[in-house]
């Protein structure tokens, strides 16, 4: 009997022993979601919390309206994992990170937090339970303490002893939401804030991932590259000016937080087309446009404005792809379609008249009704004005949406 042949092992097929990077993105993650809670204590206005920086000088730091700071380290496990001692080299490299800050800006810091999402071990009082180290440095009595203050000396160049026990003096341990409870716990946190307490699980989800986004584009610094080039070449001051924008890159504030929710849940409100219009399929040329409002009796001189007019409405959704993401700026032009061709219909039911030319009527009627429409719009979709949803008319009309005369048959050919 033959001996069947195993296939040959295919790396496409075959999972890893082990997918360290994968496990470093979701630890990585689960802090930048840990962060991303913390950031809604931002839209309290009783809260203490003035502002906070992702990845400056640690994990977290937390600017309190008093002036004093709070540094904050995160420990994570993967789920059954056993709780964090003392003595291991990550406890001991995140304490004495706290007494680098703590040499380093004396007075400064009033709190260092560490936390884990597995806890800290606490079966025996010996110098493995961390809460009972400390609390013995408190005491003032005790040998934990002592291990420990020499282990965090010797992991690294000296650091000031007194620095040492200073920083331990305001070490406070905490938990953290586990690898997968943390998320949940971002939206159920967003559902209390009084102002998305009304809002649909799916609309929370979408804020509450967009709000992660925003953190994670914090602690990576993906807003550094912004910084002109030139300063480095022009300004006798980059370094100061590079380090100021690397600093703003990290700093999240109450209105960068409100920014960004608001902005997605009014997202998920904006007026949606029945069928898909493509913004990358805008109608080229102005020639409709012109054949359809000159019949409709408008003159030369406003026809060349409204040209313009729509010549910069298609210039901002360039910007809106640009600046926002194709998936973005779909939504914002369709809400603008929608909003603008409601208008034109109502103008033109107003204004027709049989027999007589109108789109001088319709004109006027429209520019009323988009003037009241932009102070709202201009709260919907950004930097725009009325003048584009003049110009948002020009394009339906050239598209053959919208007619300023009772329809025609249009000539054939490019126009």
């Amino acid at each position: 009997m033959s001996q069947i042949e195993e296939p040959s092992a295919n790396p496409a097929s075959t999972p890893p022993a082990e997918d360290v990077g994968a496990d470093t993105q979701r630890r990585f993650r689960h802090q930048a979601c840990y962060t991303a809670i913390l950031s809604l204590g931002l839209l309290d206005d009783e809260g203490p919390l003035e502002e906070l920086y992702c990845e400056h000088h640690d994990d977290v730091i937390l600017r309190m309206k008093t002036g004093s700071f709070r540094a904050i380290q995160l420990k994570t496990r993967l789920i059954g994992g056993m709780p964090f001692k003392s003595g291991e080299e990550e406890i001991v490299g995140s304490l004495r990170k706290f007494a680098e800050l703590e040499a380093k800006f004396p007075g400064h810091f009033d709190s260092y937090l560490l936390a884990a999402n597995v806890g800290f071990w606490h079966e025996k009082k010996n110098g493995s339970n961390l809460e009972h180290g400390l609390s013995e440095l408190r005491a003032g009595s005790g040998n934990s303490y002592r291990t420990l203050v020499r282990k965090i000396e010797e992991a690294g160049p000296t650091i000031d002893h007194a620095s040492i026990l200073a920083a331990l003096n305001k070490v406070v341990l905490g938990p953290t939401p586990g690898l997968d409870d943390v998320e949940p716990k971002l939206r159920e946190q967003l559902a209390k804030i009084s102002e998305f307490r009304v809002r649909r699980y799916d609309e929370l989800e979408a804020a509450s991932k967009r709000l992660l986004n925003r953190i994670l584009e914090a602690s990576s610094l993906a807003g550094v590259g912004a910084l002109p080039e030139y300063l480095a070449v022009c300004s006798a001051s980059a370094k100061s000016v590079q380090d100021q924008s690397t600093i703003d890159s990290k700093r999240i504030t109450r209105a960068i937080v409100s920014e960004v929710l608001n902005r997605e849940l009014l997202a998920q409100t904006l007026l949606r087309t029945r069928q898909l219009v493509p913004i990358a399929e805008l109608p080229t040329g102005m020639g409709r446009m012109e054949i359809k409002m000159a019949a409709g009796g408008l003159s030369v001189r406003e026809i060349d404005h409204l040209k313009d007019l729509k010549f910069s409405t298609e210039f901002l959704l360039q910007q809106w792809l640009y600046i926002y993401g194709n998936e973005q700026a779909q939504k914002y032009y369709e809400h603008l379609r929608v909003v603008v061709r409601d208008a034109c219909i109502a103008a033109h039911e107003n204004s027709q008249q049989p027999e007589r030319l109108y789109a001088g009527k319709m004109l006027s009627d429209l520019r009323q009704k988009l003037e009241y429409q932009s102070i709202r719009l201009a709260t919907e979709t950004p930097e725009c004005r009325h003048e584009h949803l003049l110009g948002m008319a020009g394009i339906l009309t050239e598209d053959c949406t919208v007619w300023w005369s009772p329809e025609f048959e249009l000539p054939q050919g490019n126009l």
